[in-house]
């Protein structure tokens, strides 16, 4: 398994785990369901290692057909201990009350994951927790959101070290089958089909104090959990420029200053931005092409033709002939030779 490569959103790979021991407690070869999927399970030791959210989406789909229950997603959150957030997990539960722990998961919440935006609300006596997608999944799996609101109800109640539970769960899915499951697991009611993903706490609930709080040891993980962001984030310019570059470029290559008043910027201060993170545009089309070119032709169901147009070429031929270039080999002779790995 190769690291996610910049055009792709992430998370962390320590997510795995949690999903992997639900698995096992269902009686699943939980490591060959992995290796189907195409994740390395050797891999799940680096602390640095994140996945992509399309290989994520593929386990949890993988996982709710293995052991058919539509509610796996939950039952996986179940299984979370603080270490699966790194140094997060651990500030969190050094926390001075639920609410700090809350506040340090939206502060530090794009270590955990580039594909959505949290952020808290004060309502009278209600606090809301509001988890915003960025990015759209083709043939997502719901169990993924599951997951994702289940995680975070466990954490808090980690922290409080006793039962806690929201005052109102909305989440941005379909009616299940047996949405009292939903209720039962996460102790709350539930609003399905909602148009954002919602967790709303009593402000009294996440405001006592905690004995546990350890403002020390929570100040040495938010130093390391920060330290780690900073390094995640070192390239944040390429990493935009990248992602807006695969949004534009099934409909022909994007040039800088299309991506440049897409980000709001000047042409000349994204090409400073650039410069100082050691590209340039022209490398990052480039390259954003290549492992997008690479990524499709790997894809059993996704033709040449196909591949060239979804990466903005107005013709197949002038795709392979830049294809060629770049490898040395045809996009057909580059598939069959994938495809016999």
């Amino acid at each position: 398994m190769t690291e996610t490569p910049l055009l792709e959103h992430s998370l962390l790979a320590t997510f795995i785990l949690p999903v992997a021991r639900a698995l096992r407690l269902r009686g699943v070869d939980a490591m060959q369901v992995l290796e189907d999927v195409g994740i390395d399970p050797a891999g799940m030791v680096r602390p640095d290692w994140r996945i992509s959210h399309d290989l994520m989406n593929e386990l949890m789909r993988r996982a709710v057909e293995t052991t058919e229950d539509e509610a796996f997603g939950l039952y996986a959150a179940e299984q979370l201990q603080p270490q699966v957030l790194h140094g997060l997990g651990l500030a969190w539960l050094a926390s001075d009350t639920v609410y700090d722990g809350l506040r340090r998961l939206v502060r530090f919440g794009k270590l955990i994951s580039t594909g959505a935006n949290l952020s808290l609300e004060e309502e009278g006596d209600l606090v809301h927790l509001r988890v915003d997608r960025t990015l759209q999944i083709e043939n997502f799996v719901y169990a993924g959101r599951d997951y994702s609101v289940g995680m975070i109800v466990r954490m808090c109640r980690l922290t409080l070290g006793e039962f806690i539970a929201p005052v109102s769960v909305e989440i941005e899915r379909p009616l299940p089958d047996e949405p009292e499951r939903w209720e039962y697991m996460l102790a709350s009611k539930i609003v399905f089909d909602a148009p954002s993903t919602r967790i709303t706490w009593s402000r009294a609930d996440i405001e006592d104090p905690l004995v546990t709080g350890d403002p020390g040891l929570a100040r040495i993980n938010d130093e390391q959990t920060q330290a780690y962001l900073d390094s995640f984030l070192a390239q944040s310019t390429s990493r935009e420029v990248v992602l807006r570059i695969v949004e534009r470029l099934p409909d022909g290559p994007p040039n800088q200053q299309q991506i440049a008043e897409d980000m709001n910027v000047s042409n000349r201060t994204l090409q400073r931005k650039l410069k100082d993170e050691g590209t340039s545009f022209m490398d990052l089309l480039q390259d954003t092409r290549l492992q997008l070119a690479r990524k499709y032709l790997r894809q059993p169901n996704r033709s040449v033709v196909e591949t060239a147009y979804l990466l903005g070429f107005s013709e197949p031929s002038t795709f392979s002939r830049a294809f060629k270039r770049w490898t040395g080999v045809a996009p057909a002779e580059y598939r069959d030779i994938e495809q016999q790995h």
